[in-house]
């Protein structure tokens, strides 16, 4: 062998690896693109989760005038408290664009040929989250800039902090979405699953009602929800200034329920069963 071969295997070997992840990647990208295609057939789902939390946040922010002065912010006019936790809680609500496109799979008899395509089950776990990832990311930023040019929301922390804030709650949302299609036997069932556990966290979480303003058993149970924790969070940042270091404890609450959420996804995927498109 000669000398000079061997500084050229390291590069060599990086570029392969390179190009083996980035054919992985875009297998995974793929998936979501047919996603997203059926999105644009249906754009109803689309509007709705854009329209309705936005006319939403209008309607009940006077209600929240009275509480943030509660909390003891003297200079709140309630949007402070509405925008956090309506992003928040539609955010959860797009976890049925990722169960109906798992069970969709089965319901048009093109599972088969996924399994029998080189995709892995992390492919398709990535492919399946990823059009539901970026939808709750658009939102929350939607929300947020409508709250700023339209009712006067005034962000007093660091804006890195409430970006990095809305990455974990949409890695959390999606992975809990894969959770659920992991566990499910049908559609029905993750329907179902998905309405009371996001409704359930919406109400103890703190998303409509501030966890402050609870009895001390309700907030005990709520610190068990992610929601609580990602509320908590913006309105931190929204309310308190709060800089990325502050809602680091919020950040890590999150994702360790991200982990979770994904554990469960990977142990139990059915790569290799058929499941019920609804009945």
């Amino acid at each position: 062998m000669r000398a000079g071969d061997h500084p050229r295997r390291p590069r060599t070997c990086l570029l392969q690896y390179c190009h083996r992840w980035g054919v992985l990647v875009t297998r995974a990208l793929l998936l979501s693109r047919h996603d997203a295609a059926w999105l644009c057939r249906e754009p109803a789902p689309l509007v709705t989760v854009l329209i309705t939390p936005a006319l939403l946040v209008l309607f009940i922010k006077p209600l929240y005038a009275d509480a943030v002065t509660r909390l003891g912010y003297l200079h709140g006019d309630g949007v402070q408290l509405a925008v956090p936790g309506v992003a928040v809680m539609f955010s959860f609500f797009l976890i049925g664009l990722v169960t109906d496109s798992y069970f969709r799979e089965h319901g048009l008899q093109t599972w088969q040929r996924l399994r029998l395509s080189p995709v892995r089950t992390w492919e398709v776990l990535l492919g399946k989250s990823t059009l539901c990832s970026a939808l709750s990311v658009t939102q929350t930023a939607f929300l947020f800039a409508l709250g700023w040019t339209v009712v006067g929301l005034h962000i007093t922390g660091s804006i890195l902090a409430l970006a990095t804030m809305a990455l974990a709650l949409a890695a959390c949302v999606s992975s809990f979405a894969l959770a659920l299609c992991a566990v499910s036997a049908s559609r029905r069932q993750a329907f179902a699953a998905e309405r009371v556990v996001t409704l359930t966290w919406t109400l103890v979480g703190g998303a409509l009602v501030p966890t402050d303003l609870m009895p001390a058993l309700v907030q005990w149970i709520a610190k068990a929800t992610p929601v609580y924790w990602a509320v908590n969070g913006f309105r931190q940042v929204v309310l308190d200034g709060a800089a990325l270091t502050d809602i680091l404890p919020c950040l890590a609450a999150v994702l360790a329920f991200t982990a979770v959420f994904t554990a469960v996804a990977l142990w139990r995927f059915p790569m290799d069963q058929e499941r019920l498109h609804w009945t």
